[in-house]
Formats: C-alpha cells, structure tokens, sequence
C-alpha cells in the first residue's frame, strides 16, 4: 500500500539539467510510480462519464510523458510526488511549461487530470493532492480557426478527385468518405461497409466506432447521395471500405490532394472533411446543429466557430 501523505518542504537540488532555470526535486519514497498511475488511466473506465478512446489515451500519456521528461522526470522510476515539483524560481513546473511553451500541449497533458479522472484516483485510494498545482491551472480557451473555403481549391478537388474513380477506387473511396460524409483519416481507415445503415425513418447514417469525442460509438447522418455512392461499392457487410495500407491513406492521399489538387493546409484530409461541414452547413439553412451532428463534433459551439460565415439573405426584388 502506497502512502497517502500531503506534499511537504524535502526536497533535494536536482541533478538534471534545464533551459535557463533549475529546478527543485521531491526526495523519492514508498509513493505510487508514475507509472502505475499512468497504467490507471489507460486501463480503468469512468463510471456514467462519456469515455476518451484508447488511441486518445495513449497520446494524452506520451504528451505528458514529454513534459515531465524536460524536467529531469524519469516516468519509469519516479513516483507521483514529483508532480509538485518547483522550478528554482518557485514555479510550479506546469506553470512554467505553459508560460513557455503555451496551453495546447498542456491541455492534452492534463487531460489526466479531468475532474472525473480525481475523483476516480481517489476511489482508488490515490493521494491526489500531489496533483493540486496542475487542477488548479489555468489555462486560455481553445482557438477555433474559422474555415475558409476557397472556389478554385474546391473546383480542383472536385475535378481531380472525381476522375480517381476510373483510376484508384481505394483512393476515390478515401475522398468520399473525407468531403462526401466528413470523416477523418483515423475514421476511414475503421470505416466498414456495415457501419453504413438506416435508422427508423430511413435516415442514412454512418456508424463511427470509438469515435474522438468518446463512447463506444457515435451514429451520424450522412448525405443520402454519398451514403448510396459508397455502398455502391460494398463487397460485404465486414469489409473496410477502404482495405489497404494505412500509408495509403495516411501519406499517398494527403500527397495527392496537395500535388494534384493544390491543397496547402497542413492536413489535406481534414481540410476535405471541412468543405463537407461547410456544404452541409449552408445546403441545410446555416444550421449549425445539422452540421455538428453530420461532423461528429461534441457541441454546436464548436460547429459555429469553425463555419462561421455571412447569413444568406433573401432577394427582395
């Protein structure tokens, strides 16, 4: 049993260096490993709380992981006292992180850290208070880049992805399901035909299996024009849409579209999967809530931030 003591003033000139500033270490004892707590996180489930998926887990670890590891923090040997460690100008050092390095990769670091998961760590008898500096952490909100559609771009994916159907059905496919029905990379490479089905009132949805924004799944209606182009193609029920190499779709499609297309955006894929919030957007009234439910997104705050544009108004004459 690990002990459950309250952080105090023993601490020792830490032996790894720093940019600038040093830093102080809490001497090491009988405490919970780093990481074990880590193994919590990715192992348990919170109950009644909409859940992170496992890849999201994992790359919430590895941002942490790197965090701490820039402070002279052995993840595989230190213990979770060392949370509380200072730098040598009496900052906590998520602190000094976030004033030197901004909020982004803090935000998915502290994820680990989520109201639910304290409350579940201390059910497990874990001493949270160790943890205090980085709850209490203030952190500026998330900035929503508005999208910005482009006629020319749009004209050349129209026209270089559609000829990809008599060329690269894999290739054609991956664009139907990014601009046709708004899924990701990592959504497309899970995608199967069975997932493309119809609810009660015959509208079409796509089913998205650990979907980001957490659960086991999420459905989301689809353009019934695209859902039919898709199964147009279907082979069975279990297989993938799209049944190639990851590469394929990860690096050989977001060449293209930059190549052949001339999309410079960063993410080629998840600028498709932008003109098809921005289509069903405006094709629906400017209703952002078709729009988010369409896209996956966990609110319609979100959905408005990204495709926000000039409300259509109407010809008096």
């Amino acid at each position: 049993m690990y002990s459950l003591q309250a952080p105090n003033s023993t601490i020792e000139v830490s032996p790894y260096p720093m940019e600038n500033t040093g830093f102080t270490r809490v001497e090491s004892c009988d405490f919970l490993p780093i990481t074990e707590l880590f193994n919590k996180y990715l192992t348990q489930k919170l109950v009644a709380k909409r859940q992170a998926n496992p890849k999201t887990k994992r790359n919430n670890v590895l941002r942490m992981e790197q965090i701490l590891t820039h402070y002279g923090i052995d993840v595989d040997k230190d213990d979770i006292r060392q949370f509380a460690r200072k730098t040598e100008d009496g900052l906590p050092i998520c602190e000094d992180w976030v004033t030197k390095r901004g909020s982004n990769e803090m935000r998915q670091a502290r994820s680990i850290f989520a109201k639910g998961w304290i409350a579940r760590y201390r059910q497990l008898g874990i001493d949270t208070s160790w943890f205090a500096n980085w709850i209490a952490l203030s952190l500026e909100g998330v900035q929503v880049t508005p999208f910005n559609p482009d006629r020319n771009e749009l004209r050349r994916i129209k026209q270089y992805c559609n000829e990809l159907k008599t060329y690269d059905q894999e290739m054609y496919l991956m664009y139907c399901l990014a601009f046709g029905i708004g899924l990701r990379s990592s959504e497309i490479q899970r995608a199967k035909f069975g997932d493309l089905h119809e609810d009660f009132d015959g509208n079409k949805l796509i089913r998205i299996h650990a979907p980001k924004s957490g659960g086991d799944f999420q459905d989301r209606p689809v353009d019934p024009a695209w859902w039919e182009e898709i199964l147009s193609f279907k082979t069975s029920d279990d297989a993938l849409i799209v049944p190639c190499q990851e590469d394929r779709i990860t690096r050989e499609f977001p060449g293209f579209l930059r190549r052949r297309c001339g999309i410079t955006d960063d993410r080629p894929v998840h600028r498709l999967r932008k003109y098809c919030g921005h289509r069903v957007m405006r094709d629906n009234g400017n209703n952002a809530f078709i729009a988010q439910r369409a896209l996956g997104h966990s609110s319609v705050e979100m959905t408005a931030k990204v495709y926000v544009g000039q409300p259509q108004i109407a010809r008096s004459f």
